[in-house]
């Protein structure tokens, strides 16, 4: 493994990691009140914000984009970052948190087949099996078999649309890695046609309002949109710019093993033999695919 490709897959086990501890910020808020669009739209109207600063201070060339990257970027921001989260926040609402997760997790699926036409990454066995065994530890981790909930038509619709959509995310990341788009410059605009798209359904004014009113609310919603969204994005894009996007799906397994870790140590959760099972397969994943590129390497 070179030295770039070893930067990308740490980012992107770094970002799945990350996103395991979402559901502390989110719970908190909702708590406080919040709904999932104002959350929404205050994360990435605050990961906008930060990169606009950044940009202007330090890079303004990074400005720059043209229509076919502004194009892209509002795919990425509308359908692969906003309407992602409203189908899987709605698929939620009919279907078990579990099914929903695992319907989701189709992305990685849709991502390793898409990637061999467009960018011409090899489907190799290993990629093919890590796939399967990080899908199925995805299955156990999330307790979909022991409680599959509600089987609504339209639940399980949206919950395999959320995971159609953000694998359009990834898939746009590296088409704007490869055309040399900088990560500054993807999650700038990325970030920005998300929050404007939402901006009248969120009410602005009173959600800033609600946060002023409590440091806590303050802190939780920096810390969605800082720690929750800023920096494992920016680390999953820095991984696809410099591996396989197939294989940086693959990784992003990791996310649901971490969740279940959080949700043990924050909220008591149990954590049953088929978790506990469902996260050793998606270790074993990751192995099956170092050990995939290894044979690659040698031959």
């Amino acid at each position: 493994m070179n030295a770039p490709e070893r930067i990308g897959v740490v980012a992107a086990l770094a970002a799945g990691i990350l996103w395991g501890f979402l559901g502390i910020f989110v719970r908190g808020l909702s708590d406080a009140g919040f709904s999932p669009v104002q959350m929404t739209c205050m994360r990435y109207i605050i990961v906008a914000a930060a990169f606009a600063v950044f940009i202007a201070v330090r890079h303004r060339r990074m400005f720059h984009a043209d229509r076919f990257d502004l194009l892209l970027f509002a795919v990425m921001g509308i359908v692969g970052t906003l309407l992602n989260s409203v189908s899987y926040l709605s698929s939620m609402e009919r279907i078990s948190l579990s099914l929903s997760t695992v319907l989701q997790y189709l992305s990685p699926f849709i991502v390793v087949a898409l990637s061999v036409p467009l960018f011409h990454e090899r489907l190799t066995a290993c990629k093919c099996a890590a796939l399967v065994i990080a899908f199925s530890g995805c299955i156990l981790c999330t307790g979909l078999l022991t409680d599959p909930g509600s089987m609504d038509p339209l639940g399980i619709a949206l919950g395999a649309a959320s995971g159609l959509f953000y694998s359009l995310y990834t898939l746009g990341s590296k088409k704007a890695a490869s055309r040399g788009c900088s990560i500054p410059t993807i999650m700038l605009y990325t970030s920005l046609f998300c929050a404007i798209t939402l901006m009248p359904f969120a009410d602005v004014p009173e959600t800033i309002g609600m946060m002023m009113g409590s440091w806590s609310s303050m802190l939780l919603m920096l810390g969605l949109g800082i720690l929750m969204t800023l920096v494992p994005f920016g680390l999953y894009n820095i991984g696809v710019s410099r591996m396989e996007a197939g294989k940086a799906a693959i990784i992003t397994f990791i996310e649901p093993l971490a969740a279940t870790v959080v949700g043990f140590l924050a909220f008591g959760e149990e954590v049953t033999p088929e978790s506990a099972i469902g996260m050793a397969m998606i270790l074993l994943s990751l192995l099956v695919m170092e050990k995939g590129r290894s044979a690659g390497a040698r031959v």
